[in-house]
């Protein structure tokens, strides 16, 4: 029995249907549930503000768009974010995603009318996710089977951390994307022989730097994979040298990565190593009580679904890469060059696994590998069910998983999994980032505030003011004033505020909405916890996600 035999579809490019049918089930679920998530603290601080010059730059060519300290109103149909607090960093802000984000939010919001201006910005993670879903589906399927392509999709697309991140992370998730979706091209090519597709590789590599730094780490995959097959039998039988398509590739991703970046074209070195800089020492500036090592961020905040899949997975994968089968030895050689460069001197983690995202397209390939593998071995050791057995342990985990994913929207950017004791289990543990750490269930918040709040109410939000000081005019009750308390660099809160907070409280009602994120605790959030009741308080696997008081002094 082959991979391909146990998920049987009609004969003739039965991995495309299956692909298409993915797609359609993804916007017929995500795209509903863009409005349950609010912006990110990252968005708030750059993402969104920087995404719309970028943006309104190439659509008009205006070279005030390129003046950041310069007041200019983004094209129409985009709102105008001259209130972000980074808008001076331009130096920490990508162009691609964020621009490509600016576009979708003209199209969904400005053109259509359909979705808010905030929830048209993540709509392009669902682009992403189906260039995902069509690349990947197509290249497992034809060198492992249809039902490991199908299973490992499955895996990425139901996992509770990657979902959240698809519907609001529009800087780990598309950087995610573009990293894969360049490796698939660039096997695929090495496979053919094709120089090419090696070209073409190159440049989606460069949409990949043009998201985020991560990409610097593609060429050591490649060159990995080259080392190991010694070019491929496609290169050696070619007369122009596989490492001159590779060079061409690698220039043609630079150049392409700075016409994409026009904050660097008045000093293109100069600029780069501004931001090489800020690259360099984002450890030093990170919190300690912040940090979580990477395979514990994994294992503790992946379903034991997908974990047991790996483990299936890790022998039969090794056995492929070892006998030499096309795409085995890009998965293996993938997950360890995102693991080395995890352990790398100076590299720092946190907020669980948004910063690494890329290993797990590669680690999904290896759990449907495994959960294959061992549907053959058990149908070949109960031949009576060699029908039934194998899809039983392909769906069983699956739906198990999904059963997962239902159970913690939308708030599964605080899943963690039964190793960890849950949401719960995890605060208890004082575990970094144990709770909505990027603030997107203020969306939740501001919906009970415009139902509950007494006319002209005050609302002070202790952590991550910013990303609901950004959204307000759209989504906070244009009655309720919200409080300036916070700066978005540090959590502490100025004690003369807080004396101005007691001082409006006594005579006014004040609300305080706060998401759970203990490395970022300050007066007001232990004042809230430790002396009053909440009005309302979501939670999640026996912890706190987002609570809001009505502040007595």
């Amino acid at each position: 029995m082959g991979y391909a035999d146990l998920v049987p579809l009609a004969p003739a490019r039965r991995h495309d249907l299956a692909a298409l049918v993915l797609i359609a089930a993804l916007w017929a679920t995500a795209f509903p549930a863009l409005s349950s998530v609010n912006v990110t603290w990252d968005e708030a601080l750059g993402d969104l503000f920087f995404g719309g010059r970028t943006f309104s730059y190439f659509t008009t060519f205006d070279a005030r768009y390129l003046d950041f300290a310069h007041d200019i109103a983004p094209v129409a149909g985009f709102p105008d974010l001259g209130s972000s607090p980074f808008r001076s960093r331009p130096w920490e802000y990508y162009p691609f995603a964020d621009a490509l984000g600016a576009a979708s939010s003209v199209f969904w919001s400005g053109a259509l009318g359909q979705l808010d201006p905030f929830d048209g910005f993540h709509a392009v993670n669902l682009l992403f996710a189906s260039l995902l879903v069509a690349a990947f589906v197509p290249f497992l399927a034809r060198r492992f089977g249809l039902a490991v392509a199908l299973a490992a999709t499955l895996l990425l697309l139901t996992a509770p951390r990657l979902a959240a991140d698809l519907l609001a992370n529009t800087k780990d998730y598309p950087s995610m994307v573009l990293f894969s979706v360049a490796l698939v091209a660039f096997e695929s090519a090495r496979e053919r022989g094709s120089t090419a597709g090696l070209l073409g590789a190159g440049a989606l590599a460069a949409l990949a730097l043009a998201t985020k730094a991560n990409a610097v780490f593609l060429p050591f995959v490649v060159l990995g994979v080259v080392a190991w097959e010694r070019g491929g039998t496609a290169w050696r039988g070619r007369k122009g040298p596989l490492a001159l398509a590779l060079a061409g590739a690698a220039l043609l991703a630079v150049a392409l990565f700075v016409a994409l970046w026009p904050y660097l074209w008045p000093a293109p070195l100069a600029r780069l190593l501004e931001h090489a800089r800020y690259l360099a020492f984002r450890g030093a500036a990170m919190r300690p009580e912040s940090a979580i090592s990477p395979l514990a961020a994994i294992a503790l905040t992946t379903p034991l679904p997908w974990l047991l899949a790996v483990a299936l997975g890790v022998v039969p994968t090794w056995q492929a890469a070892r006998r030499g089968t096309p795409g085995a030895r890009l998965l293996v050689v993938w997950i360890a060059v995102v693991l080395v460069r995890l352990q790398l001197p100076g590299a720092v983690n946190f907020d669980g696994v948004r910063h690494f995202l890329e290993i797990f397209p590669a680690l999904a390939a290896v759990g449907g590998l495994g959960l294959v593998w061992a549907g053959q071995r058990l149908a070949a050791a109960a031949p009576r069910t060699a029908r039934v057995a194998p899809v039983a342990l392909l769906a069983v985990p699956l739906l198990a998983q999904g059963a997962v994913l239902v159970a913690v929207h939308p708030f599964g950017i605080a899943y963690w999994n039964e190793l960890a004791g849950g949401l719960g289990g995890a605060q208890a543990r004082g575990l970094p980032q144990a709770g909505d750490y990027w603030g997107l269930s203020y969306r939740q918040g501001m919906a009970w505030l415009a139902d509950h709040a007494e006319p002209g109410a005050a609302v002070a939000v202790p952590i991550a003011e910013h990303a609901v000081r950004l959204v307000a005019p759209w989504r906070l009750r244009p009655d309720l004033q919200l409080l300036p308390m916070t700066s978005p660099a540090r959590p502490e809160i100025p004690p003369r505020r807080m004396e101005q907070l007691r001082e409006l409280a006594a005579g006014r009602t004040v609300y305080v909405m706060t998401v759970r994120r203990d490395d970022w605790d300050n007066a007001l959030t232990r004042e809230c916890r430790e002396r009053l009741r909440p009005e309302v308080e979501w939670t999640l696997q026996g912890g706190s996600v987002l609570a809001i008081y009505r502040y007595r002094p």
